[in-house]
């Protein structure tokens, strides 16, 4: 016999219905939430994981202008370029030709290519910006052409700078969802020109198609993303925040996101915001954030001050 009223029977369904409803609900957001934490940290991981490669900023060992004209390499003071003591006394002599490095080794030093070959002569020069193809080795040593703005530089690293001991991680703010946001971009009619300062004290121009518009507890803030919305899969944005010379890095931090879809939407992730290469290496020359990318409030997501363990 059934004791409990129809009404009341149907009414105790519909409240178990809903709880179970309620219960997929949270569950399906909690599993969501894993999975970005995941996304995250898998991030964070690869980051980690090419700063430990050889060719990293964390190798970098020094950065030499090269003018026009021959110029000599070695670890001697009477070189013209002089490098660490863990390089031969004398490696040779590189030449410019506007563009064009031809680099003469000393027949006594073992200096070998990419492939591992010996070398007497060879000709560098930077593609398309970036640094060289070609690249020379002297044991540990190990360096190619860059070319920044108008000035071209030997990089030069190192596959056992005592960077890579002192390497333990980088700190981050806890991640929350809460730091990546919905961004819309504002497309200018036409490109305006923005000035990035960098940590030397100049100032370089460079394009800017528009502006990303996005709110934080209410409150609308806009940044200024370098990169071109039609022709690039992401923009690189150069942030500063009310947290930069206290927990995180006092010349602001990176970000990439995605250039924005048809509707001009995209996401900022600040829990990817990462230190620049200045924080690992006195040889890089990192930009600052312009003033449109000032921000004045407290960005706690992404990467903290970086801090190398004490050589003992």
């Amino acid at each position: 016999m059934n004791l409990i009223p129809k009404r009341l029977s149907q009414f105790i369904s519909g409240i178990t219905l809903l709880v179970l409803i309620s219960s997929c609900g949270h569950k399906n957001q909690q599993i969501e939430h894993d999975k970005y934490i995941t996304e995250i940290n898998q991030w964070h991981q690869q980051r980690i994981h090419s700063l430990k490669q050889e060719d990293s900023w964390l190798s970098l060992a020094g950065l030499y202008d090269i003018k026009e004209g021959t110029h000599t390499f070695g670890s001697d003071s009477s070189n013209n370029l002089i490098f660490p003591p863990k390089a031969a006394s004398e490696l040779g002599t590189i030449t410019r030709h506007d563009s064009v490095f031809q680099f003469t080794i000393n027949p006594k030093a073992e200096v070998t290519n990419g492939n591992g070959e010996p070398v007497s002569e060879t000709v560098m020069h930077p593609i398309n910006g970036e640094g060289s193809q070609t690249k020379l080795r002297y044991h540990s040593l190990f360096w190619y052409i860059i070319k920044r703005r108008d000035h071209y530089f030997i990089r030069l690293k190192d596959a056992q700078n005592p960077n890579f001991d002192a390497f333990n991680g980088i700190e981050r703010f806890p991640i929350s969802q809460k730091w990546r946001v919905k961004a819309t971009f504002h497309r200018f009619d036409k490109p305006e020109t923005i000035s990035i300062p960098d940590v030397l004290g100049e100032v370089f121009q460079d394009s800017l198609y528009g502006r990303l518009d996005f709110t934080i507890e209410g409150q609308g803030y806009s940044l200024a993303p370098l990169g071109n919305p039609d022709t690039d899969d992401q923009f690189f944005i150069i942030v500063g925040d009310k947290t930069n010379g206290n927990s995180t890095y006092g010349g602001g931090r990176f970000i990439y996101c995605a250039t924005p879809d048809e509707n001009g939407v995209t996401y900022i992730d600040f829990n990817k915001a990462y230190d620049p290469p200045c924080v690992f290496t006195e040889f890089a020359t990192c930009p600052l954030p312009p003033t449109q990318n000032r921000l004045p409030i407290r960005i706690t997501a992404g990467e903290k001050m970086y801090h190398p363990l004490k050589q003992l």
